[in-house]
């Protein structure tokens, strides 16, 4: 049996639980104490441990046997949560990415025998600690019959998965004998079995017993003793009242600080880690995976409308037979109309929710922050706002790299800001929202603002522009897009570097969006990019020129209108009339097809790209059209302004113009005026 393909499904969805893991972490670095967060972190470290050494990731299932064991006992409170603890667990995180990408150096191996050691050390120093604290209780512990709490929580995916239930807790009874109590709801809102099992197994038996369903329970030793014998509960009487007054005590956290040699090792290790961690950190926001998580009720619509295509089909096959002109248009029709539903159902299954990349953002911050010395919260609105799979993966770097810049430029240093009679803790806010077909995507901070004077300075100090040059604010602003130009006083391996932000508006223009900055000196900057919510299907206008079609995105045209070719400025200048201001134009059968004469009436389709106008002119206008935008391929990757192409209903084609590419060919000859 190839077992490959299993592999690769376990891989991803390994990548996505340390993704949550790093989520858990951040947020348990704010509240120690959070005992779900804990249960949570510990669960996915089982889960990682039980999956991944059926595929032969044997140091992965080492280093997540030793980290789950202290926070088991964090979970029994014979520990507290440390700072150097959750150091610990983000380089065990990043360590087990690495190990999934089964690329084992000499340095891997040597991360992994110091991260054991070092869990090993804190592990010790625990056990020894409570040791000493179980012995001034005098709470004796003989081995013999135990009494086990098993919680268990059922749900839906269990069928799906196709778990036989009926074996595992046939399997699990015979370790002794049980009762089982049944509650309607649990604390979240759903069903729970509560299951106390009296054995003389250990923990891993039990476990070993339940492995298909461990992450839908929990499992705690709850007494050394039958609690359902009255004898032996008459026995135990003193021993009962002291273990209570000792879990009592324990419900307050023991203060735990490891000695000094753990600490020091710990170190060693997180400083030789420093340069894989920061890579694996990033590495893991920009990671694409093919693989995505689609519920259910989009599955069921899809099915609902195969099954409605399919009864449509034999309809209208049977119509036809018959000559039946009036039941085939009605058939014609609802196959349409299901065609229309069959789009938007595959948009919407292509529709991936932000959470996961944001997520990703909160471990950036937080390992940033660190490194800088700066005090930094990540504020997240709207990040259950959906784009397509294929936007999200290139919207991805882009955001990464100005949240970056946020961290490294904006926010000061914490006495700076309270000299400024700011709080100590910079904000750093990803906001989304959607509208119409355009999501919205804003990342800001209260930090240094942009400065526009200076800017200005520095591009005329490095010829971006002449001295002199009249520029509005947003246009100053705008100047930092231009490849080579940073405002960096000194080069950081954070940001800063010369280059980056005309990436950004490269990588945000390749899915036909847009970004535009705001900004206050000492006050802060927001950067928002709005990009459409998917770019596989888009309403287009169709039109013609020297005997080829071509389609321009509706949201991109101004007006359509129609002139005549005598009333047109100089051919040379290449300018034309538009609500009483000067603006540039490309005639298509000219400059596409190499006619020299045009035609009798020509159209007009002016263009509006962030306010600025050009107008593209034309044969004919063919109408309105919903296209599905298929890749030209590498044939055609010289060819300028064409960004793909639709197949329309006659089986000819159309070109889209990439309307954007198309303006800075336009304006590198003709001043485009602002229409402000």
């Amino acid at each position: 049996m190839d077992l490959s393909q299993f592999k690769q499904k376990f891989i991803a969805e390994a990548g996505d639980l340390l993704n949550n893991l790093d989520t858990i972490l951040v947020q348990l670095e704010k509240e120690p104490l959070n005992k779900s967060l804990n249960d949570e972190a510990f669960r996915i470290m089982h889960t990682i441990k039980g999956t991944s050494g059926m595929y032969g990731f044997d140091y992965i299932v080492e280093i997540t046997h030793e980290l789950e064991t202290l926070y088991d006992l964090i979970r029994s409170h014979q520990m507290q949560l440390t700072p150097l603890l959750i150091e610990i667990s983000f380089a065990a995180a990043d360590h087990i990415r690495n190990l999934l990408s089964e690329n084992i150096s000499d340095d891997t191996i040597n991360r992994h025998k110091n991260l054991k050691e070092n869990i090993n050390l804190i592990k010790k120093t625990t056990v020894a600690e409570d040791s000493e604290q179980t012995s001034k209780l005098n709470i004796s512990s003989k081995s013999g019959i135990s009494t086990w709490n098993i919680l268990f929580y059922p749900n839906d995916e269990l069928i799906r998965r196709c778990v036989n239930l009926v074996y595992t807790f046939q399997d699990l009874f015979a370790l002794g004998t049980y009762k089982i109590q049944n509650s309607p709801f649990s604390e979240t809102g759903s069903e729970v079995w509560n299951i106390f099992l009296i054995t003389d197994k250990n923990y891993d038996e039990i476990e070993s017993v339940l492995m298909f369903i461990s992450e839908y329970c929990k499992i705690v030793k709850i007494a050394d003793f039958d609690i359902f014998d009255p004898a032996a509960i008459h026995q135990r009487d003193e021993e009962l009242k002291r273990i209570e007054d000792y879990q009592n005590k324990a419900f307050t956290p023991i203060s735990f600080e490891p000695k000094r040699k753990v600490s020091e090792i710990t170190q060693e290790v997180l400083l030789s880690m420093g340069d894989s961690k920061d890579q694996s950190s990033k590495k893991q926001i920009l990671t694409k995976s093919n693989l995505i998580n689609v519920d259910a009720k989009k599955l069921d619509l899809l099915m609902y409308l195969v099954s409605e295509l399919v009864t449509t089909k034999s309809e209208l096959l049977l119509s036809l037979q018959q000559n039946n002109e009036e039941k085939a248009m009605g058939a014609a029709e609802k196959i349409d109309n299901l065609s229309k539903l069959f789009s938007n159902n595959a948009l919407d299954i292509r529709l991936v929710s932000l959470n996961d990349m944001v997520n990703r953002f909160k471990r950036l911050v937080r390992d940033l922050a660190k490194q800088l010395n700066k005090k930094i919260d990540f504020v997240t609105i709207g990040e259950d706002t959906e784009l397509d799979k294929s936007i999200i993966d290139v919207v991805g770097e882009p955001i990464m790299h100005l949240i970056r810049n946020c961290i490294d430029h904006g926010i000061e240093v914490s006495q700076k800001r309270l000299e400024r009679n700011k709080p100590e803790t910079g904000i750093i806010k990803f906001e989304a929202t959607k509208t119409g077909n355009y999501v919205y995507i804003t990342i800001s901070d209260d930090g240094n603002g942009i400065d526009p004077d200076y800017i200005y300075k520095k591009a005329i100090d490095k010829g971006f522009i002449p001295a002199g040059t009249n520029l509005t604010e947003k246009e100053i602003l705008d100047l930092i897009f231009l490849p080579g130009f940073s405002t960096a006083q000194n080069l950081t391996d954070i940001s800063g570097r010369g280059v980056g932000m005309d990436i950004v508006l490269k990588k945000i223009q390749e899915i036909r969006g847009e970004i535009s900055i705001q900004s206050k000196s000492e006050i802060g900057t927001s950067f928002t990019l709005k990009i459409q919510q998917t770019i596989s299907i888009i309403d287009t206008l169709l039109i013609s020129s020297g005997g080829i079609t071509y389609a321009i995105p509706i949201e991109d045209i101004e007006a359509c209108e129609l002139q005549s070719d005598d009333k047109m400025i100089s051919r040379q200048s290449n300018l034309i009339v538009y609500n009483k201001k000067l603006i540039p134009y490309l005639s298509l059968r000219r400059s596409f097809t190499g006619h020299t004469k045009s035609a009798e009436r020509e159209k007009l389709i002016i263009i509006n790209r962030q306010n600025k106008y050009y107008a593209i002119v034309a044969d004919k206008i063919i109408g309105e059209y919903q296209a599905v935008i298929k890749p030209m391929g590498k044939t055609f990757n010289d060819i300028k302004f064409i960004s793909g192409a639709s197949i329309l209903g006659d089986g000819s084609i159309a070109l889209l113009i990439d309307t954007e590419k198309l303006r800075f060919e336009i304006t590198s000859e003709t001043e485009i005026i602002n229409h402000n």
